[in-house]
């Protein structure tokens, strides 16, 4: 996993990093708990009623929550959550749970899809909507870890080409 080197990185200078923006190198911060016990990793399969994807839980063993890409100065809004705020979240009657915040989008895990072993189980839910209007993601977990650290904390789900080919 791309988030272990990361936190090993971050790690190193108390969580500051040199990232590059479109205005250029500013710092960013990243804060990471510690690892979540085998008990509270149970607790959460416990609570849905099932064990969840692997990739989601070795993310857990590393950091039981983490907040990525903040200013500083004024704080971030990148929140990955701990296993105790998913079950604060959620309901344990949901299906699709709430399992990081980034500016206003949800991220969640679609536990249907993953009880169906569809391995992009990954959802999400823009801005303020209700969750039943979360969106396939095609991506699992860790898929989507990685992309966000390599863009930067930047919320690549909204960058859009257009291809054309020419004859």
């Amino acid at each position: 996993m791309l988030i272990k080197a990361f936190k090993e990185w971050s790690d190193q200078n108390e969580g500051h990093i040199e990232i590059l923006t479109p205005t250029g190198k500013t710092t960013a911060l990243n804060r990471f708990k510690p690892g979540a016990s085998e008990d509270k990793i149970k607790d959460l399969s416990d609570y849905f009623s099932t064990p969840l994807p692997p990739d989601y839980i070795s993310f857990l063993r590393l950091c039981n929550g983490a907040s990525l890409f903040e200013d500083p100065e004024y704080g971030g809004e990148s929140f990955l959550y701990s296993a105790q705020d998913v079950i604060h979240y959620n309901e344990a009657s949901d299906n699709k749970i709430v399992v990081a915040n980034i500016l206003d989008d949800r991220i969640l895990i679609d536990l249907e899809r993953w009880r169906s072993q569809d391995q992009d189980y990954l959802l999400l839910c823009e801005s303020l909507n209700p969750v039943e209007y979360a969106s396939r993601f095609y991506s699992n977990f860790e898929t989507w870890l990685d992309r966000f650290l390599i863009s930067q904390g930047e919320k690549f789900w909204y960058w859009k080409t257009e291809r054309s080919f020419e004859e």
